[in-house]
């Protein structure tokens, strides 16, 4: 009795490292109960922007909503001035990359990072990373 209880617990926590072992993104989540696509409907604030490593100066506040059904809004305000756009999004099929089309064009963007409040979009821009870190509501 007391050999099948370590082996049902030694079973049990092998699984819970090779869950833990395989992450889909650089910086997490490894395990969530909400979907990807949950995770990334959310009104997202930008808090920080990196090219190559280095700290880009942020002009104003922008905001993100994402919605489940494919769309978001994207709105910069710099004083009393603001400016909106609407596009639509899709993951690609690991749901990896997150493609953004507005205006005629598509980004494509790495996901770093899809917890419920912290997303991290990594975008190549000819040879360098830029690096765009959200909050969430």
């Amino acid at each position: 009795m007391k050999k099948s209880t370590i082996l049902k617990t030694f079973g049990l926590l092998s699984l819970l490292f090779v869950f833990a072992a395989c992450n889909k993104y650089e910086e997490g989540s490894n395990f969530s109960l909400r979907t990807a696509k949950g995770r990334l409907a959310n009104t997202w604030t930008l808090v920080s922007v990196t090219d190559d490593g280095v700290a880009e100066p942020l002009v104003g506040v922008t905001t993100m909503e994402i919605k489940k059904d494919g769309t978001f809004t994207m709105t910069i305000t710099v004083g009393s001035l603001s400016d909106s756009e609407t596009g639509t999004w899709e993951f690609n099929s690991d749901k990896t990359k997150v493609k953004m089309s507005h205006d005629g064009h598509t980004d494509e963007y790495d996901i770093v990072q899809l917890k419920n409040k912290d997303l991290k979009l990594k975008d190549d821009h000819g040879g360098h990373d830029e690096i765009t870190t959200w909050s969430g509501l």
